[in-house]
């Protein structure tokens, strides 16, 4: 029965000791299809079908969910049901191919107008009490927006990795060999 087999997944990931935002997450999401697949007669496991949970995320964004929302969900979902495998109590997961909504990811970035800004900021501190933190946040903004790093690889840096002479760094990531700015 369905309603066994959600309390046995979230024992499950009690035992293998996700974090309590996990747990209350999965508690939250499969409690939730628990519910949709109750009101629509359905009780076991194995009689639930892909075309269930297109139904049940269909149903929440209806409700407002947007699609980082229901790509949580099905991501909760599909953990639920491979657990069910693992279990032997399904032969396939009936959320596997399913695809995931397409999130419209938009990113922020500076203007000139506020790099100048940030930049003229430290300038002025620098003649402060605080000249320490000022230079350190100056040459860390101009090393991130001058060269196009991340804050991760650009913390990974040693003093081996720079190159003075020839105004080059050697990042260890995704960008490698990046130009530094004169």
């Amino acid at each position: 029965m369905l309603k066994f087999a959600v309390q046995d997944f979230l024992d499950d990931r009690e035992f293998k000791n996700v974090t309590p935002n996990t747990l209350e997450s999965y508690r939250l999401m499969i409690g939730q299809l628990h519910d949709f697949l109750t009101e629509n007669e359905v009780v076991n496991v194995e009689d639930v079908t892909p075309n269930h949970i297109k139904k049940f995320i269909l149903h929440y964004q209806k409700k407002g969910n947007n699609a980082t929302t229901t790509n949580s969900k099905l991501q909760r979902i599909r953990a639920f049901f491979n657990y069910m495998l693992e279990c032997e109590v399904i032969t396939n997961n009936p959320a596997k191919k399913i695809q995931k909504a397409k999130e419209d990811i938009k990113i922020d970035v500076f203007t000139d107008y506020h790099i100048k800004q940030m930049l003229n900021y430290y300038r002025r501190i620098k003649q402060r009490e605080k000249a320490f933190y000022a230079y350190r946040h100056h040459s860390i903004i101009v090393i991130l927006i001058g060269t196009g790093i991340r804050l991760s690889e650009m913390t990974a840096l040693e003093w081996s990795d720079v190159d003075f002479l020839n105004h080059n760094l050697s990042v260890f990531g995704k960008i490698e060999n990046v130009k530094l700015c004169q």
